[in-house]
């Protein structure tokens, strides 16, 4: 299954402090003179540029600027006005003059770091973050302990998405000025994107040591527990954040994200809508109340809430993949897989950002022509979306397909269609095109799915391996998959793992074999001994071709929402699978069946959390299809 909970739910480190500088320094590092003029003349220039820093400090840059103009209005070349011009038109809001006139600087007085520093800050504001970089290191090489450079640094490279070196900036600065609090409530919000939870908790402990009233310093710890797993100590940290903020949305926010991760959904609700109370345009609260009533299968309300999140912040990705989400679980796909086009750009998407030299498919017909198709999330997301590949090389496109590692060989099986594995470098291709993105490209609707099955098939040879390992039939065959990837992120909710299966077990005329693959394994450890009518192969299994082989062996699959169910219902294998009481979106939002695969009959949980009923129709099904005869009516 996919390894991305759509929508996620957003506990955002607090940002209450004020961002790094822009640079910006109104202070001169070097006192610079020229040759040309006598020496009475060179100190007259340089009291009147100091006058002009003197009004500048005091918040006058209207005479400041006055100041500056008379200098260079005798020496046009002098480096200390030109770069003080430059600051003050970086204040007035025109970056590109103070680019222009901090370069003639720069070019000058090639050794000013203040002036490569409020160049770097020039160009950030413009967005140009490579430029910026490099002057920052310009000024830092010059002045490795500039305060005010390192700060920006730390803004800079956090724009480029490199959180760590971003806090390692800010970790030289609190070497140098232990006492700041600002750059070490940023450095925590850093620490946190850069998934080093102990660390951020560490300075936000440092932090209220030296300001204990500090609402965002226990927002920010908040956020770490939460991320350390450690739930009831981030609900005192947020209410201790709450005590001294008590009307702050986004504390209220992250309060209610970490109540329902504890499943107390009524204090959580009740937070998002002070949140929303508070501050009526907080999209964010938006997106959690809609994702609240998706776990409660109250689809029209998700949608709206998705929809009313998107008013107050169109460009908010996760609101868009949510709301594409909840779409497609009610069986609306057109405009589903449009909104769910906006994926990638959430800000834990799990898989890698990719880039090609090549354009990006745009849907228009190709025939002739070469497509790469690069996988995404998670192997059953690549098995039940591979059927597009086999569809589009019918309209005449040559189809190459990217995928992890453990797909390789099974998808090789595919005919017309060349397969690669992610780590290796594509071949030439005309253009390139995630895989979740065919529906939405191809126009797929309830109606129009694509689905003829099997469209993949086990190796002959790997089959017939199989086959003499599991040894001669004795009866019903039957294969147990009870848990899927741990490190997606609603795991827990979807894994009824191996103690809801056990009262299977007891079905006699049944042989059951362990497909389960991964950490779910460790089940098998605290199970005890299990009966002789089950046989464990999911140690001997390398890839899903090997799966693949073991289930054309099988009569029938039954697994939990995870990637071996949709092998088995690509390969046309009978398959139940067994889905949380809010599942994905993939399988809709009611029925027994799916067209996405004819042959896979779907068991719904009743409850949240609650897998006892639902393994109890499993089981009674089970016993039908084996034959055991009823127990009389009483």
């Amino acid at each position: 299954m996919a390894d991305m909970a759509a929508g996620a739910r957003r506990d955002r480190p607090a940002v209450l402090c004020s961002p790094p500088s822009d640079g910006a320094t109104v202070e001169m590092s070097r006192v610079t003179t020229s040759p040309l003029l006598p020496a009475d003349a060179q100190g007259a220039l340089a009291d009147l540029l100091s006058a002009g820093i003197a009004h500048h400090r005091a918040g006058r840059l209207a005479e400041a600027e006055a100041a500056y103009r008379r200098v260079l209005a005798t020496s046009p070349q002098h480096p200390g006005a030109l770069h003080m011009m430059g600051v003050a038109a970086l204040q007035r809001g025109n970056p590109s003059l103070a680019v222009e006139l901090l370069v003639q600087s720069a070019r000058l007085d090639p050794g000013d770091p203040a002036c490569f520093s409020n160049l770097a800050g020039a160009l950030r504001r413009l967005g140009r973050l490579q430029e910026a970089l490099a002057a920052c290191r310009r000024a830092l090489a010059l002045d490795p302990d500039f305060a005010d450079a390192l700060q920006l640094l730390s803004g800079i490279l956090d724009g480029l998405g490199r959180p760590a070196e971003a806090a390692e900036a800010l970790r030289h600065l609190l070497r140098l000025r232990p006492h700041l609090t600002d750059p070490r409530l940023e450095l925590a919000r850093l620490l946190i994107i850069d998934g080093r939870y102990e660390d951020a908790a560490e300075e936000m402990e440092a932090l209220l040591g030296m300001t204990p009233a500090s609402a965002p310093a226990y927002s920010n710890l908040g956020v770490a527990l939460r991320r350390l797993g450690r739930a009831e100590e981030a609900v005192a940290a947020y209410r201790s954040a709450l005590a001294f903020a008590p009307g702050d949305a986004g504390i209220l926010s992250n309060l209610g994200i970490i109540l329902q991760d504890m499943d107390r959904r009524a204090e959580a609700a009740e937070c998002f809508r002070r949140a929303i109370a508070a501050k009526p345009d907080f999209a964010t609260a938006h997106l959690n109340l809609c994702l609240m009533a998706r776990d409660e299968m109250r689809l029209e309300d998700a949608i709206e809430g998705a929809r009313t999140a998107i008013r107050h912040d169109p460009g908010l990705a996760e609101a868009h993949t949510a709301l594409g989400f909840c779409l497609l679980l009610a069986g609306r796909l057109t405009e589903g897989f449009a909104e769910y086009e906006w994926r990638d750009r959430m800000a834990d998407f799990p898989s890698p950002r990719r880039s090609f030299a090549s354009p990006r498919w745009d849907g228009t017909a190709i025939p002739g022509r070469t497509l790469l198709i690069h996988d995404e999330q998670g192997a059953g997301d690549a098995i039940m979306f591979a059927r597009y590949a086999g569809h589009l090389r019918a309209r005449g496109v040559r189809v190459i397909l990217e995928c992890q590692p453990a797909l390789t060989r099974l998808l090789s099986g595919m005919a017309g269609v060349e397969v690669v594995g992610r780590s290796d470098a594509p071949p030439p291709h005309d253009f390139h095109v995630p895989l979740l993105s065919l529906p939405h490209l191809l126009g797929t609707t309830y109606y129009s799915l694509p689905d003829a099955v099997p469209y993949l098939r086990a190796e002959p040879a790997s089959r017939e391996a199989w086959a003499a390992r599991m040894g001669p039939r004795r009866a019903l065959r039957v294969g147990l998959v009870w848990a899927g990837n741990p490190e997606f992120k609603a795991d827990r909710l979807r894994s009824p793992r191996l103690p809801a299966f056990l009262p299977l077990l007891d079905t006699p005329g049944v042989e059951f074999f362990g497909l389960q693959m991964g950490a779910g394994r460790q089940d098998l450890e605290a199970a005890g001994p299990l009966p002789p009518g089950f046989r464990d192969l999911g140690a001997e299994i390398a890839d899903f071709a090997d799966t693949a082989a073991i289930m054309e062996e099988l009569d029938l699959v039954i697994s939990s929402c995870t990637a071996p169910a949709h092998l088995a219902g690509a390969l046309a294998r009978p398959v139940w699978t067994i889905l949380p009481f809010s599942p994905d979106w993939r399988w809709f939002g009611g029925g027994a069946e799916t067209p996405w695969y004819p042959t896979m009959r779907l068991f719904r949980q009743d409850r949240p959390g609650d897998w006892t009923p639902v393994l109890g129709r499993v089981a009674a099904a089970l016993a039908e299809l084996a034959g055991v005869p009823r127990p009389p009516a009483a």
